[in-house]
């Protein structure tokens, strides 16, 4: 999907320094998105699991 060049570079910046993907960017950003906005139902996090830095 071609979108505006400040957009994709931005992405291409965030992705680099989170050390992923473009797509998986995109994925988390949309995830996070539909969840704020009440579009999906939030995630819980349990407590005792590591979360690796994503929490």
């Amino acid at each position: 999907m071609p979108l505006e060049p400040a957009t994709e570079d931005a992405l291409n910046s965030i992705a680099a320094e989170m050390k992923i993907g473009r797509a998986d960017l995109i994925q988390i950003v949309l995830r996070e998105w539909l969840e704020t906005n009440a579009y999906l139902p939030v995630r819980e996090i349990d407590e005792e699991s590591e979360t690796d830095g994503s929490a």
